[in-house]
């Protein structure tokens, strides 16, 4: 791993790390959706009227209606309206635990066992 070093001051010296290095350190835990994969995510959401996903969402996101702009092809409208919610929601996409929030909510959880992966779909979006 090559890395370059800048002094900070006190003998202590700071190091850059090389290309390759931080790609691998700080990419996402699981790889994002690819567009194919995001849109056939998306058209298996029923779109519910109260959506229990929305409302096991701690912050709010209107979950139905980003992954509806989704389906549509519409990605930064779904970013738009997961980011009017929760201006961290880029961030949040990554660390929430929507495998017990929201994903459990999911309507097509509790019929068929296997809920919309709505976490993959907003780190998709953002």
């Amino acid at each position: 791993m090559e890395t370059t070093t800048a002094s900070v001051g006190c003998g202590v010296h700071g190091a850059r790390l090389d290309l390759a290095a931080y790609a691998r350190n700080f990419s996402d835990a699981h790889p994002p959706l690819t567009r194919p994969q995001a849109l056939i995510e998306a058209e298996r959401c029923y779109y519910c009227y109260e959506a229990p996903c929305a409302t096991a969402c701690p912050t709010g996101i209107d979950v139905p209606s980003f992954i509806h702009r989704i389906a549509q092809g519409n990605e930064r409208g779904a970013a738009r309206a997961i980011l009017e919610a929760n201006p961290l929601g880029g961030m949040c996409a990554r660390v929430c635990p929507t495998e017990v929030l929201c994903e459990q909510a999911c309507v097509r959880n509790v019929n068929e066992d296997k809920p919309v992966e709505i976490g993959a779909l907003q780190r998709y979006a953002t």
